[in-house]
């Protein structure tokens, strides 16, 4: 759980399966993990509003609401003993960090 609190503090609003890959994590292990932050009040979602590519499904969109932001950064600090910093790298996955590097488009 901490990995996609982790992913959601450096990149603010993620698609499920982007919070799978910047976590590591499996998708099948992630959306619960999202179901249960969002039931907890930590994170918000909508659907994507645009019509998706031919063949692929809209995407669900999460991000942290103020209260989940500050609860994931105390709860990755404690845990961790640091926040996870986009620019030096930080604890981020190596996909997060080449996402982020390359400027890649959620």
């Amino acid at each position: 759980m901490l990995d996609v609190m982790e992913a959601f503090l450096t990149s603010g609003e993620l698609h499920g399966f982007a919070v799978a890959r910047a976590a590591g994590r499996p998708t099948g292990s992630v959306y619960p993990i999202l179901a249960r932050l969002e039931q907890a009040g930590w994170l918000e979602s909508r659907w994507e509003d645009e019509h998706p590519e031919e063949g692929r499904p809209r995407r669900r969109f999460y991000s942290l609401t103020s209260d989940g932001a500050a609860a994931s950064r105390a709860t990755v600090l404690e845990r961790r003993g640091e926040l996870p910093s986009a620019r030096s790298g930080g604890r981020l996955r190596p996909a997060l960090r080449l996402m982020l590097r390359w400027g890649y488009a959620w």
